[in-house]
């Protein structure tokens, strides 16, 4: 199994050389897709629903707006760094702070030339679909009986995200120095510089993350982290058996990290070999 590190944000010009990907998933049979949670709902058919719906997601619960949320001080940082991102953006005001951090990141990403999107991601999985290659889901399904509960619950819960978004407005008094080191590390092949990178704590991580742990802390929901990871794994261990050759996607993060993806399939008697090896 070939295991294509991705990292996010890139270079927005970037041009990615793509030749020997496509030669290693143009022999492979199947792809896997990067580790995600779906929340769905148990129907009499299993049909998959969304569960929340976008205001319940966007929005802070009783109307409340972010001066009312946030304390002073982080309120007053936020108006700064906003009045430069994002000067005509009023709506932002009703939204939870982990929203609102995310399009006031956004922002920053264009002003710096930077893009936080996995479309490698989707060239990947276009690739592997001209070439006949089957892609596998690896998500971790997590399906409720009472959604509207869940919803409801939503709406009268502070997500307590008020940390995440001072660790973004820090991240941006930076100028993205992190982010934009990062970016150019991945752009350039540069192995190294990205351990020494994701070995300190991302500033900009909480936001990668509100799908997963924040909703599933509201909900009552323990350890989506590793149930998400479990799931990739136990994907990854079943295509490795039937499988003569296999492609995968991780997130660098986790791809690098001492105790991510990759040591857990060593732990399971696998062999794992690092760029360079």
């Amino acid at each position: 199994m070939w295991v294509l590190g991705l990292t996010s944000p890139v270079p927005k010009n970037m041009q990615w050389k793509s030749a020997e990907v496509e030669s290693r998933l143009a022999a492979s049979q199947v792809v896997l897709k990067l580790p995600t949670l779906e929340i769905g709902v148990k129907a009499s058919a299993y049909r998959d629903s969304m569960l929340l719906p976008p205001r319940v997601q966007r929005d802070n619960p009783n109307q409340q707006t972010l001066h009312d949320v946030l304390a002073p001080e982080v309120y007053r940082h936020w108006q700064r760094l906003r009045a430069r991102y994002l000067p005509t953006s009023r709506h932002l005001e009703r939204m939870r702070p982990i929203v609102a951090g995310r399009e006031l990141y956004e922002a920053a990403l264009a002003h710096y030339g930077l893009i936080d999107d996995y479309g490698l991601e989707a060239m990947v999985y276009k690739a592997a679909s001209r070439d006949g290659v089957t892609i596998i889901s690896t998500s971790y399904r997590l399906l409720l009986k009472d959604p509207g509960e869940a919803i409801r619950s939503l709406n009268n819960t502070s997500m307590n995200d008020q940390h995440c978004l001072d660790q973004v407005l820090d991240a941006l008094d930076q100028d993205l120095a992190q982010a934009t080191q990062r970016a150019n590390a991945w752009a350039t092949g540069d192995i190294d510089a990205l351990r020494s990178i994701l070995s300190l704590a991302q500033q900009d991580s909480c936001l990668s993350t509100l799908d997963r742990s924040q909703f599933a802390e509201a909900l009552g929901i323990d350890d989506i982290e590793g149930r998400v990871k479990k799931s990739w794994i136990e994907s990854a261990e079943r295509e490795l058996e039937k499988n003569v050759g296999s492609f995968a996607v991780l997130p660098m993060h986790e791809l690098l990290a001492a105790d991510g993806y990759m040591h857990a399939l060593q732990s399971d008697g696998y062999s794992v070999q690092s760029p360079g090896q």
